[in-house]
């Protein structure tokens, strides 16, 4: 499965085409919100390479950092232990 994580989501899709259009939709909101960092690295999204792994990271206004993923994620969501919430 293709994991796509945003700053607070993740979402999983067996399309890598699938992925990679909600990747480029929610880098894109980021964007227009916030405006693309100083070195306009928002532009790689127009390269990305079919079925390739891609990951960005954008300054944030409270000095953070905004970090998107789109990945190959082997496990399809199932881990080995429990996660008590």
């Amino acid at each position: 499965m293709w994991l796509v994580t945003g700053i607070d989501e993740e979402h999983r899709f067996p399309d890598w085409r699938d992925a990679a259009g909600f990747y480029r939709q929610i880098v894109g909101d980021w964007v227009s919100a916030h405006g693309d960092s100083a070195d306009g690295r928002a532009r790689a999204l127009d390269d990305l390479r079919q079925g390739g792994s891609h990951e960005i990271e954008f300054p944030a206004g409270d000095g953070g950092r905004a970090r998107f993923r789109l990945v190959w994620d082997a496990t399809g969501g199932r881990t080995d232990h429990f996660v008590a919430c």
